[in-house]
């Protein structure tokens, strides 16, 4: 059996595998490679290079968020919009975790700001910054 290919909470199932145990059904050319084999973003990826992940998903680190929410004088990822893709895709992913990937795609974005790293020095890890920003969601 091959091994699975992931990222983050995704397990590709590809069509033509023996092996349908991931969780997540990927409809392009099947992921043969990481794009980076160390280093924050290890996206999978085809024989021709291509990104197996799709830019409308937060675990994308260039995501391309429809849909923010303002928070803290910051424009945030709607956590409704980014918990709807992850349904979408028949993902259980509780909210917690999204809001971790809603502050990684955030600090990749920003990580030129001031402004932003000024903001994330009044926390002293990730997940009191989680707790600051959406203090209804249970961590």
């Amino acid at each position: 059996m091959a091994e699975k290919f992931t990222y983050g909470p995704l397990v590709y199932n590809c069509f033509g595998d023996d092996d349908d145990s991931g969780n997540y059904w990927w409809a392009g050319n099947p992921p043969v490679a990481y794009e980076q084999e160390s280093g924050p973003f290890r996206i999978p990826v085809d024989a021709e290079g291509n990104q197996c992940l799709p830019g409308e998903s937060i675990l994308h680190p260039n995501c391309r968020v429809e849909v923010f929410e303002e928070i803290e004088d910051f424009s945030f990822p709607s956590l409704a919009w980014c918990r709807e893709w992850f349904q979408d895709n028949f993902l259980e992913v509780d909210d917690a975790l999204i809001c971790r990937y809603i502050l990684r795609w955030m600090n990749n974005e920003y990580k030129n700001s001031q402004r932003w790293i000024d903001f994330r020095k009044q926390f002293n890890d990730i997940e009191s910054m989680s707790k600051a920003i959406w203090p209804d969601v249970i961590t």
